[in-house]
Order: C-alpha cells, then structure tokens, then sequence
C-alpha cells in the first residue's frame, strides 16, 4: 500500500525532541516549524499530527503545539519481563504489512476507514515452546519503517519506545477463552476441542490516543508461563477447565 508521510522529515523532528532542542511547555506552529525545517506546512503538520497522537506534543487551537517531550512508561513489556523471569523469550515474524485500516481497526484505532495501518502477525515463543499467537495493528505513522525491523529476540514495546518515539502510558485489556479456531490448533500444535485464552489489549499514548491494538491467542495449559506473563489471566484459567 502506497503512503504519502513525511518519515524523514518525522524522524528529524523526534530526534530534536528527544534532543532537547524544543523544551517541554515550549508552543510550535506547523509554519515556524516548515520555515526551520524548510518543508511544505501541509507535510509539517501532518508530522504534528503524528506526534499529538504518540503523545510528544499536544495540540492547542488551529496549528499550534506545545511540546511535552518523552512520557515515562509504567509498563514493562511482556518480552523484558519473560527475560528478568529466567525464561527465554523470541518470536517469528509471520506477516508485518501495511493495510488499509477495516472499519474494526479504524474504530480501535481512532482511524479513518482505508487509513494506512501495520499489521503485524507473530507467532511467541518461550523456551523453544509456541505459547501465543500476536496480531498487532498500528497506524503507519507511529512507526513508519516498522517491516524492515528484527523482532525475533528483541521487544517490540521497547523497540517502539527507544527508536520511534511511542510510549504506552495505558493498557485496556479484555480476556476470554474460547474455543480454538484452525489457524490456533496449526500454529500452537493444539489438538481439536482445545481453547485458547484471548487477550485483546489496546495501548494508549500520553494524549490518549490509540498506539497498538494486539490481538493475542494463548496456549492456557502451558498454565505457569502465561500466569508469569499475564498475571491477570491467572485467576481466569484457575477457574476454567480446559
């Protein structure tokens, strides 16, 4: 899918953000900012609008800014906590392709409908075992270059933090468990009448707007990593039979 985003013109802005060459509290407008970088306004703006929803800066009236720098994150990601646990954490990349948003995604997302979005498919991985299978959806504009990234022993939280900038600082979760489709019995080596638990998570930025909405299908009778992992479903899978 083609886009039209300024990605250079968003990475030299973060970077002088993240620099401290524009200090919290400090206002911008899109055409101060287009003279200094000596870009269109349309393309700084758009840059801008990127950045209220990742949460760098809020928007005040018609096209000014104020900058409120990098958010501290409350939340550490399931691969670092799979790491500090003693367990081995990886993941192979089935799919990371940028789609049209449905109009699902673009309501989760707060999105036009046909808005460029990544979709990202993992299948996870804890000692060699398949424990989950991941489907996140991101707008293009929070992490544009996203599919030439390397996922497979690294975090994607942290990789979105320290390289593009976007810091959950909100998780909105549901859980179910429901009966196991074919795609979950292929990918997870589950027998026919399994269930998986569903974890459906929405990651929020520092302006409230919707970074990542993740799609997760657990294996639940490898009961003592996902209770490690997702302390929330433990209580859930106690009550269950599976």
């Amino acid at each position: 899918m083609e886009t039209n985003f300024p990605c250079e013109l968003q990475r030299r802005l973060e970077q002088a953000i993240a620099a401290g060459k524009y200090a919290k509290g400090e206002v911008l407008t899109s055409s101060d900012l287009a003279g200094q970088f000596q870009v269109a306004n349309d393309e700084m703006l758009m840059v801008l609008l990127a950045e209220h929803r990742k949460g760098l800066v809020i928007k005040r009236e018609g096209e000014v800014f104020e900058v409120l720098g990098l958010a501290n994150t409350g939340f550490d990601s399931v691969f670092t906590h799979t790491a500090k646990s003693g367990l081995k954490p990886s993941s192979d990349v089935r799919a990371a392709e940028i789609k049209g948003a449905s109009p699902e995604i673009a309501e989760k997302l707060d999105l036009e409908v046909g808005a460029p979005v990544y979709r990202f498919v993992r299948t996870r991985y804890i000692n060699g075992e398949a424990l989950a299978n991941q489907i996140n959806y991101i707008p293009f504009e929070v992490c544009p270059g996203l599919e030439y990234d390397d996922f497979s022993y690294y975090s994607f939280q942290k990789l979105l933090e320290e390289k593009y900038f976007a810091v959950f600082t909100q998780m909105e979760e549901d859980l179910a468990i429901v009966p196991a489709d074919p795609q979950d019995m292929e990918i997870l080596n589950l027998p026919e009448g399994s269930s998986v638990l569903v974890v459906r998570r929405l990651a929020v930025s520092a302006t409230g707007f919707p970074l990542v909405w993740a799609d997760i299908r657990i294996r639940p009778d490898r009961y003592q990593y996902v209770a490690e992992l997702w302390p929330s479903a433990a209580d859930l899978l106690a009550n269950k039979v599976l």
